[in-house]
Protein backbone atom coordinates (compact mmCIF):
# COMPACT_ATOMS: atom_id res chain seq x y z
CA UNK A 1 0.00 0.00 0.00
CA UNK A 2 1.37 3.58 -0.63
CA UNK A 3 1.60 6.01 1.68
CA UNK A 4 2.19 10.06 2.16
CA UNK A 5 3.32 11.97 4.89
CA UNK A 6 2.74 15.31 5.80
CA UNK A 7 4.32 16.94 8.87
CA UNK A 8 2.93 19.87 10.85
CA UNK A 9 4.36 22.26 12.25
CA UNK A 10 2.91 25.89 14.12
CA UNK A 11 0.36 26.04 11.07
CA UNK A 12 2.85 24.84 8.32
CA UNK A 13 2.57 21.80 6.13
CA UNK A 14 5.28 20.04 4.83
CA UNK A 15 5.46 17.12 2.70
CA UNK A 16 7.96 14.41 3.73
CA UNK A 17 10.07 12.70 1.13
CA UNK A 18 11.95 10.74 3.93
CA UNK A 19 10.96 9.77 7.31
CA UNK A 20 12.46 7.61 10.03
CA UNK A 21 11.73 7.07 14.03
CA UNK A 22 12.36 4.35 16.43
CA UNK A 23 12.57 2.83 19.82
CA UNK A 24 15.37 1.09 21.76
CA UNK A 25 16.36 -1.24 24.50
CA UNK A 26 19.13 -2.12 26.28
CA UNK A 27 19.31 -5.99 27.05
CA UNK A 28 21.76 -8.48 28.70
CA UNK A 29 24.13 -11.21 27.13
CA UNK A 30 20.84 -13.00 26.91
CA UNK A 31 19.06 -10.98 25.08
CA UNK A 32 16.51 -9.88 27.50
CA UNK A 33 15.98 -6.26 27.98
CA UNK A 34 17.39 -4.36 31.30
CA UNK A 35 16.01 -0.58 30.87
CA UNK A 36 12.92 0.83 29.22
CA UNK A 37 12.77 1.55 26.37
CA UNK A 38 14.43 4.74 24.67
CA UNK A 39 13.05 6.77 21.58
CA UNK A 40 15.39 7.58 18.99
CA UNK A 41 15.18 11.11 17.32
CA UNK A 42 12.59 11.58 14.65
CA UNK A 43 14.45 12.05 11.39
CA UNK A 44 12.76 13.36 8.57
CA UNK A 45 14.36 14.83 4.80
CA UNK A 46 11.82 17.43 3.17
CA UNK A 47 12.38 19.93 0.06
CA UNK A 48 13.73 23.07 0.32
CA UNK A 49 12.07 26.57 0.29
CA UNK A 50 12.36 29.94 1.60
CA UNK A 51 10.76 28.81 5.31
CA UNK A 52 13.69 28.71 7.71
CA UNK A 53 11.76 27.77 10.45
CA UNK A 54 13.72 24.56 10.79
CA UNK A 55 17.19 26.17 11.02
CA UNK A 56 16.00 28.44 13.34
CA UNK A 57 14.76 25.78 15.64
CA UNK A 58 17.81 24.37 15.56
CA UNK A 59 19.98 26.40 16.22
CA UNK A 60 18.13 27.88 19.29
CA UNK A 61 19.13 26.54 22.13
CA UNK A 62 15.92 26.61 24.34
CA UNK A 63 13.73 26.61 21.52
CA UNK A 64 10.85 24.21 22.58
CA UNK A 65 7.14 24.24 20.22
CA UNK A 66 4.10 22.44 22.13
CA UNK A 67 3.14 20.20 19.57
CA UNK A 68 3.45 19.13 16.02
CA UNK A 69 1.57 15.91 14.57
CA UNK A 70 2.89 13.30 11.84
CA UNK A 71 0.23 12.34 9.52
CA UNK A 72 0.29 9.04 7.86
CA UNK A 73 -2.19 8.80 5.02
CA UNK A 74 -3.21 5.85 2.60
CA UNK A 75 -3.33 7.87 -1.38
CA UNK A 76 -5.59 5.44 -2.37
CA UNK A 77 -8.49 3.72 -0.45
CA UNK A 78 -10.64 4.91 2.19
CA UNK A 79 -8.68 3.51 5.01
CA UNK A 80 -7.82 4.96 8.57
CA UNK A 81 -5.41 7.37 8.69
CA UNK A 82 -2.22 7.53 11.06
CA UNK A 83 -1.29 10.13 13.34
CA UNK A 84 1.69 10.39 15.57
CA UNK A 85 1.81 13.87 17.80
CA UNK A 86 4.98 15.00 19.29
CA UNK A 87 4.99 17.10 22.46
CA UNK A 88 7.64 19.58 23.68
CA UNK A 89 9.67 18.81 21.08
CA UNK A 90 13.65 20.50 20.24
CA UNK A 91 15.21 20.66 16.88
CA UNK A 92 18.50 19.00 17.45
CA UNK A 93 19.75 18.44 14.11
CA UNK A 94 19.61 20.04 11.08
CA UNK A 95 21.41 19.82 7.61
CA UNK A 96 20.72 21.72 4.26
CA UNK A 97 22.18 19.28 0.97
CA UNK A 98 22.09 20.34 -2.78
CA UNK A 99 23.08 18.32 -5.87
CA UNK A 100 23.07 18.86 -9.19
CA UNK A 101 21.25 15.55 -10.31
CA UNK A 102 18.16 13.38 -9.07
CA UNK A 103 14.46 14.61 -8.83
CA UNK A 104 14.99 16.30 -5.34
CA UNK A 105 18.15 18.68 -5.59
CA UNK A 106 17.47 20.78 -2.26
CA UNK A 107 16.67 19.16 0.90
CA UNK A 108 16.64 19.66 4.56
CA UNK A 109 17.44 16.87 6.63
CA UNK A 110 16.04 17.86 10.49
CA UNK A 111 15.61 15.67 13.65
CA UNK A 112 13.34 16.12 16.33
CA UNK A 113 13.23 14.83 20.12
CA UNK A 114 9.92 15.01 21.63
CA UNK A 115 9.36 14.64 25.41
CA UNK A 116 5.97 12.87 24.52
CA UNK A 117 4.90 10.96 22.18
CA UNK A 118 1.42 10.07 21.16
CA UNK A 119 0.47 7.57 18.17
CA UNK A 120 -3.74 7.48 17.57
CA UNK A 121 -4.11 9.18 20.85
CA UNK A 122 -2.59 7.41 23.16
CA UNK A 123 0.85 8.40 25.28
CA UNK A 124 3.39 5.43 24.54
CA UNK A 125 6.28 7.74 25.92
CA UNK A 126 6.74 10.46 28.45
CA UNK A 127 9.94 11.42 29.59
CA UNK A 128 11.15 13.42 32.67
CA UNK A 129 11.44 16.67 31.12
CA UNK A 130 7.84 17.06 29.35
CA UNK A 131 6.10 20.78 30.13
CA UNK A 132 2.75 19.38 28.49
CA UNK A 133 -0.02 17.19 30.18
CA UNK A 134 -1.08 15.25 27.36
CA UNK A 135 -4.24 14.40 29.48
CA UNK A 136 -5.42 17.69 28.56
CA UNK A 137 -5.07 18.10 24.61
CA UNK A 138 -8.45 15.86 24.45
CA UNK A 139 -6.75 14.04 21.68
CA UNK A 140 -8.56 11.79 19.38
CA UNK A 141 -7.43 9.50 16.64
CA UNK A 142 -7.44 10.86 12.99
CA UNK A 143 -10.35 8.65 11.02
CA UNK A 144 -11.63 10.01 7.61
CA UNK A 145 -15.52 10.09 7.36
CA UNK A 146 -17.24 6.43 7.38
CA UNK A 147 -19.56 7.95 4.46
CA UNK A 148 -16.41 8.91 1.85
CA UNK A 149 -14.84 5.99 0.46
CA UNK A 150 -13.16 5.45 -2.27
CA UNK A 151 -15.12 1.93 -3.77
CA UNK A 152 -12.56 0.76 -6.26
CA UNK A 153 -9.83 1.64 -8.91
CA UNK A 154 -8.37 0.14 -11.43
CA UNK A 155 -6.80 -0.25 -15.12
CA UNK A 156 -8.50 -0.38 -18.44
CA UNK A 157 -7.46 -0.48 -22.18
CA UNK A 158 -8.98 2.03 -24.26
CA UNK A 159 -11.51 -0.42 -25.13
CA UNK A 160 -12.12 -0.47 -21.59
CA UNK A 161 -11.17 -4.19 -20.97
CA UNK A 162 -9.60 -4.54 -17.06
CA UNK A 163 -5.34 -5.07 -17.41
CA UNK A 164 -2.75 -5.29 -15.11
CA UNK A 165 0.00 -5.42 -17.42
CA UNK A 166 1.03 -2.66 -19.79
CA UNK A 167 4.15 -1.48 -21.83
CA UNK A 168 6.11 1.74 -23.28
CA UNK A 169 3.67 3.22 -25.65
CA UNK A 170 0.39 2.16 -24.13
CA UNK A 171 -2.49 4.32 -23.69
CA UNK A 172 -3.92 3.44 -20.21
CA UNK A 173 -7.01 4.64 -18.37
CA UNK A 174 -7.18 4.57 -14.46
CA UNK A 175 -10.80 4.09 -13.52
CA UNK A 176 -11.66 5.65 -9.75
CA UNK A 177 -14.90 5.01 -8.75
CA UNK A 178 -16.35 6.78 -5.67
CA UNK A 179 -18.99 7.34 -2.57
CA UNK A 180 -19.44 10.84 -1.49
CA UNK A 181 -16.33 11.88 -2.81
CA UNK A 182 -16.92 14.97 -5.71
CA UNK A 183 -15.09 17.93 -4.72
CA UNK A 184 -12.72 16.13 -2.77
CA UNK A 185 -8.84 16.33 -3.69
CA UNK A 186 -7.24 12.82 -4.08
CA UNK A 187 -3.45 11.35 -4.93
CA UNK A 188 -2.53 8.42 -6.96
CA UNK A 189 1.13 6.70 -7.26
CA UNK A 190 1.71 3.95 -9.35
CA UNK A 191 5.58 3.08 -7.77
CA UNK A 192 6.58 1.67 -11.13
CA UNK A 193 10.57 1.49 -11.22
CA UNK A 194 10.23 0.27 -14.89
CA UNK A 195 8.09 2.90 -16.78
CA UNK A 196 6.53 6.68 -16.24
CA UNK A 197 3.94 8.36 -16.94
CA UNK A 198 2.38 11.51 -19.20
CA UNK A 199 -1.09 12.83 -18.46
CA UNK A 200 -2.58 15.73 -20.23
CA UNK A 201 1.02 15.65 -21.94
CA UNK A 202 3.09 16.16 -18.76
CA UNK A 203 5.24 14.12 -17.02
CA UNK A 204 4.15 12.59 -13.69
CA UNK A 205 6.89 13.42 -11.14
CA UNK A 206 7.32 10.27 -8.99
CA UNK A 207 4.79 8.49 -10.96
CA UNK A 208 2.19 10.50 -8.54
CA UNK A 209 -1.12 12.31 -9.97
CA UNK A 210 -1.16 14.95 -6.96
CA UNK A 211 -4.50 16.87 -5.31
CA UNK A 212 -6.78 15.30 -7.98
CA UNK A 213 -10.37 16.69 -7.53
CA UNK A 214 -13.15 14.13 -7.88
CA UNK A 215 -15.84 15.27 -9.65
CA UNK A 216 -18.00 12.23 -10.31
CA UNK A 217 -18.78 8.56 -8.46
CA UNK A 218 -16.87 7.46 -11.68
CA UNK A 219 -13.69 9.03 -13.09
CA UNK A 220 -11.37 8.38 -16.06
CA UNK A 221 -7.86 9.27 -15.97
CA UNK A 222 -6.14 8.86 -19.75
CA UNK A 223 -2.41 7.84 -19.59
CA UNK A 224 0.31 7.49 -21.65
CA UNK A 225 3.32 4.70 -20.86
CA UNK A 226 6.27 5.91 -21.18
CA UNK A 227 10.04 4.41 -20.49
CA UNK A 228 11.70 5.45 -17.65
CA UNK A 229 13.51 9.00 -17.50
CA UNK A 230 16.80 9.73 -16.32
CA UNK A 231 16.68 11.73 -13.28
Amino acid sequence: MSFKVKLYVDGMEFNILQHHFGFLQNSDYTGRPISKPQSRTFDFIIEASKDNTFFEWSTHPTMMKKECEIVFSPTLGNSKSTKIKLLDIYCVYCNYHFTSTGVDPFTVTFSLSPATILFDGQVIMSKHWKVTDPERLNVAPTTIESNKELTRYYLTDMDGNEIEDYVTGDIILLQLETRNRIGDKTSVSFNDNEHDFKMNGSILKNDTIEGYIINSDHETIKLEVIDQQEA
